[in-house]
């Protein structure tokens, strides 16, 4: 294994630890969420802004933290985070929910998780690299 191979690995496990971190922070985010809901009367129109603040935080620490040793192409190494993060998010609270569907607002959400990851990505190297 030669040198381009191995930083190709570790680019590869930055990014996907990005993406396992960030669904960390979602499900214990959103644990906590329930308990408050639990505990509280809280009305369900606060549920879906709630959500995407909840998955705005996780993508953001999840990017910052796989990129904190890069220093290009955040833009694209956001996205790839961010799209590994919907996919291991659909799967795991699809299998949740015993329900498989593929709505547009699933797609709406995949294309949004996806430009929030890009636009993440873009910041925090833009930042370092000043």
């Amino acid at each position: 294994m030669n040198s381009s191979d191995v930083k190709n690995k570790n680019k590869f496990l930055s990014i996907f630890s990005g993406s396992v971190l960030a669904i960390t922070m979602t499900i214990v985010l959103i644990l906590l969420f329930a308990v408050i809901i639990r505990f509280t009367n809280l009305d369900d129109k606060f549920l879906f802004p709630v959500n995407q603040v909840i998955k705005i935080i996780s993508i953001f620490i999840g990017v910052t933290i796989a990129l904190k040793k890069d220093n290009s192409k955040g833009f694209l190494k956001g996205i790839l985070i961010s799209l590994i993060y919907f996919v291991l998010s659909y799967l795991i609270f699809s299998l949740l929910q015993k329900s498989w569907s593929f709505t547009l607002n699933n797609l709406y959400d995949l294309l949004l998780t996806i430009l929030m990851g890009g636009i993440v990505g873009a910041i925090v190297i833009n930042i370092k690299n000043r």
